[in-house]
């Protein structure tokens, strides 16, 4: 049976059997040839989007699933509700589910630049990490597969070894056993003929006074015969002497050998039942994943949303700061909303309230501070242009109470979702972890100044040519930026939660805004807004505050940005 992709859709309605060419997603059908010139000419078609069917039958089913046109009143989709996150077409404005919304937006600016935006690109590196993370799971687990065998044979070996020595000692204590056996038996045996010695002796001495006796009796004579007795009731008595001595002594007492078994080998079925005991043993898992944190999730969900045009962006002076540093170095806002303002030479912190006013300046901190990352209301971070580490200072005891060290000192440093990311001095950027120091390079071998980041996408500043450039961590390159006319020596970066990039211009003494594609940029502080070279600058995504500070006059200044 044919499917929706197989047949044009057009010639059905004319029950005209005719296969698709092309895909139109606008009219979420397929057409022929004929349709499709036809549908390229129609004003009210010619600009919808078509793709080679082949094309689209490769698309996901959940994609090609997906309905374009409102279910309930059959309408093609021209809004989006930010409230509850769906497109709606223009009946379901006036429906009673959003009667009330207020914040209605075209779905053309909502979905520009839907695969370049920083939800799709957090995606598609969140599946590519799930593939490492499974990839590299997969690897441990035949890797412990691996482990068990050789355990098992390591095991085996060494209970064959065990039972070798086990055997070879009890055949050297048998052997041992079996000689002294055999020494007392002959021994015994000895002393046994030793007494069958002196019994045949004896024997044949009352054998030969037998034989004396018959023959006194034939031929001695009554008187020899008379003097004779004594002699032989001596030799009798001396013999029977001799055999009542051996009877009552040891000579003729029975000898017995036997054995006692040792009571270890005795027992041996009873005491020893197995060779030992398996002893499988359950450890913490030792891989370290790439996970994606809760705020990245957030992040996604804030950008289901319409893209924000930098065209839209629009700054109002909150607050004019006189902040009487006199070498601007880096600045960050507070998450309560106090900000910070670090001076290269002399070098210290300054720490601001909200409405501008100086609460407290913190010295001897390092020499040289070249920037400053805030981490929560308390605590940020510092770096030195010559000293090779990172100091975390604590805002209300005003000490470091730690220092990451480093191998180069660095130009440039941000934080995010645990860890800094730094430009060192030499090399390529670096991702040092906050639990534990960890350090990972990243990227390819550029050197970097300045960074900002946005989930897991970084924009740097390009070391040798001065360009901005937009990358992943694992290094692929989104897009670059470099334009003369508009940007000169840029310096400092901040992005937005929309990935619209801003930039100090130095020797253009002004700030742009470059928009998330790289396709766009926009002048929004000029020299005359400033009244001085910027340098610094920092944006919080929560407050929707922006934050410039000059490099050498000492004012700084507090924008509150609306995004149109």
């Amino acid at each position: 049976m044919a499917t929706s992709f197989d047949n044009c859709g057009i010639c059905n309605v004319r029950h005209i059997s005719k296969p698709s060419v092309v895909w139109c997603s606008d009219c979420n059908e397929g057409l022929c040839q004929d349709c499709r010139e036809y549908h390229s000419l129609s004003k009210a078609s010619q600009n919808h989007n078509v793709v080679p069917i082949a094309e689209y039958q490769t698309l996901p089913s959940f994609i090609t699933n997906i309905k374009l046109h409102c279910d309930q009143h059959d309408e093609k989709y021209s809004l989006f509700c930010k409230e509850h996150n769906e497109c709606v077409c223009r009946k379901c404005v006036i429906s009673e589910k959003h009667r009330e919304c207020k914040e209605m937006f075209p779905v053309e600016d909502v979905i520009q630049n839907s695969k370049t935006s920083v939800a799709f690109t957090e995606i598609e590196y969140s599946l590519k990490e799930m593939k490492e993370n499974i990839t590299l799971i997969l690897g441990d687990r035949q890797k412990n597969i691996s482990s068990l065998s050789a355990a098992k044979n390591k095991i085996e070996s060494e209970i064959l070894a065990i039972r070798q020595q086990i055997n070879h000692h009890l055949d050297k204590i048998q052997d041992h056993f079996i000689v002294e056996l055999n020494s007392a038996v002959e021994n015994s045996t000895q002393q046994i003929q030793n007494v069958l010695a002196c019994l045949q002796e004896n024997q044949r001495e009352i054998e030969e006074c037998i034989e004396d006796m018959i023959i006194i009796k034939k031929h001695a004579t009554d008187l020899q015969t008379f003097l004779g007795i004594k002699e032989l009731e001596n030799k009798l008595n001396d013999t029977e002497i001799k055999l009542l001595s051996g009877r009552n002594g040891e000579r003729l007492a029975q000898t017995v050998v036997s054995y006692q078994l040792n009571s270890v080998l005795q027992n041996i079925n009873d005491e020893i039942n197995t060779f030992g005991k398996t002893v499988v043993d359950i450890r913490t898992c030792e891989l370290s994943l790439q996970r994606r944190k809760d705020g990245q999730a957030q992040l996604m969900k804030g950008n289901i949303g319409p893209k924000c045009s930098i065209e839209h962006i629009t700054l109002k002076l909150k607050t004019k700061i006189n902040t009487t540093a006199s070498n601007v170095s880096g600045c960050c806002i507070l998450p309560c909303g106090k900000f910070v303002v670090s001076n290269f030479y002399p070098s210290y912190l300054k720490l601001f309230s909200p409405d501008g006013e100086i609460e407290k300046k913190i010295t001897n901190i390092m020499p040289k501070i070249y920037d400053v990352a805030c981490i929560d209301n308390d605590v940020v971070a510092v770096i030195s242009a010559t000293a090779k580490n990172i100091k975390l200072v604590n805002l209300k005891s005003e000490k470091t109470f730690r220092t990451i060290q480093m191998n180069y000192p660095c130009y440039g440093i941000t934080y995010s979702e645990g860890n800094f990311i730094v430009c060192p001095k030499s090399g390529q950027l670096q991702e040092i972890r906050l639990e534990d120091n960890k350090t990972t390079d990243i990227g390819s071998d550029m050197v970097s100044e300045y960074i900002a980041a946005l989930g897991n996408t970084l924009y740097s500043k390009n070391k040798e040519t001065g360009a901005i450039v937009i990358h992943h961590k694992d290094g692929d390159l989104l897009w670059t930026f470099s334009d003369d006319k508009a940007l000169l020596e840029p310096r400092c970066i901040t992005v937005d939660d929309h990935g619209n990039v801003f930039v100090v211009g130095k020797e253009s003494n002004n700030i742009i805004a470059i928009a998330s594609d790289g396709e766009k940029h926009k002048i929004l502080l000029s020299e005359t807004d400033l009244c001085g070279v910027p340098w610094a600058i920092d944006y919080n995504n929560e407050l929707k505050y922006l934050l410039v500070a000059n490099e050498t006059d000492g004012h700084a200044y507090l924008y509150i940005v609306n995004h149109g």
